[in-house]
């Protein structure tokens, strides 16, 4: 056939037949997609229910110890090394899903910030209620953190190293693996505090450290802070809100689900799939992070079995967006990637 013929035949084939433009085939499209719609939604609670919209302050993350050069860091590790092995097209996926991982944790933590506004109703009295039907549990992830804390100078740090341990390690070997692997990680990861998010408002609650404190000191004295935050909002209201929101951004409290379990379960999940090594690595962490989420007494131990049923939400949702997108992905690269082609999800000329 000469290339007159190939054109001809071009021309005259069914627009059936030929392939179609698929939206999802765009790296960070589905990503943006989902990051813009959590945000339209939590813009109409704003907008219907007069609830000022914050944006975090610089001293936001101070009652953590920790500061935004963290997170920052961590990008600009990863961003690092796609510049120096010029994966371009990784490194504008990396661009845009920072940038919708940014919104939806904005969009997040201002949904957070609203609850005891939008459904005041607290279901705390009744999830303590099963706390007590099951209390060799909570004793058991209280001698478990008193345990660790014995062994380990940092015991009361690790709640919240682990699972930064967990997200870094993640990023960074999954980064390293199929496009469409690493892509499956970060939207099932945006997914959790999306979901997450809007299961707040369905049967709120602050969490056990109402009835008792925990045993991590550390934890203990971010509770006192967060609660007197949740405290001056009830009282304040709306005015309140829009005076020192941006402050009080990060310390909104809510014990149902557990994020906290349901994002270190994603890391888990993926880890032990495509990475075993690393999910073997996981696995005394995630328990850890399971025990000592209700050890803190930031969580019920009913949180905890929410927070896994959400993860298996997510992953099963993840798994159908980006069903297509895995099967014409071509096989794993070896390390250090080469990605050709314009910028498709495959690695492909999209």
């Amino acid at each position: 056939m000469d290339i007159r013929t190939g054109l001809l035949a071009d021309e005259l084939m069914p627009a059936t037949a030929r392939p179609r433009a698929n939206l999802l085939s765009v790296a960070g499209a589905p990503e943006l997609v989902l990051a813009f719609c959590f945000l339209a939604i939590a813009l109409a609670f704003a907008w219907t229910l007069d609830l000022p919209f914050a944006v975090p302050a610089a001293d936001a993350l101070e009652f953590t110890g920790m500061s935004y050069g963290v997170p920052l860091s961590l990008i600009g590790v990863l961003g690092l090394f796609l510049v120096g092995t010029k994966q371009t097209e990784r490194l504008i996926y990396y661009g845009l899903a920072a940038l919708a991982y940014g919104v939806i944790l904005i969009a997040h933590f201002n949904v957070k910030l609203w609850m005891s506004l939008i459904n005041p109703a607290l279901w705390d009295d009744f999830y303590w209620s099963t706390d007590q039907a099951v209390r060799p549990m909570v004793e058991a992830s209280f001698a478990l953190h008193n345990t660790v804390e014995a062994t380990l100078p940092f015991g009361d740090h690790l709640y919240l190293f682990a699972f930064l341990a967990m997200f870094a390690g993640s990023i960074i070997v999954h980064s390293a693996q199929r496009f469409v692997v690493f892509r499956k990680v970060i939207f099932s990861a945006m997914l959790v505090h999306v979901l997450g998010a809007l299961s707040y408002l369905v049967m709120p609650a602050l969490g056990p450290f109402l009835y008792e404190p925990g045993v991590n000191a550390l934890e203990t004295a971010r509770q006192q802070h967060m609660h007197g935050g949740y405290q001056a909002l009830v009282a304040g209201g709306r005015p309140w809100l829009a005076d020192e929101g941006s402050r009080f951004m990060f310390a909104a409290v809510a014990a149902m689900p557990s994020l906290h379990v349901a994002s270190s379960a994603v890391f888990v999940f993926y880890a032990w799939k495509h990475a075993r090594w690393l999910g073997l690595a996981y696995v005394p962490l995630f328990v850890f992070i399971i025990f000592e989420a209700v050890a803190t007494r930031w969580h019920y131990w009913i949180d905890v079995a929410a927070g896994l049923a959400l993860t298996g939400l997510a992953i099963a949702i993840t798994t159908a967006v980006f069903r297509r997108i895995a099967e014409r992905e071509p096989a794993p690269a070896r390390f250090p990637f080469r990605i050709s082609g314009a910028f498709g999800a495959s690695g492909k000329a999209a």
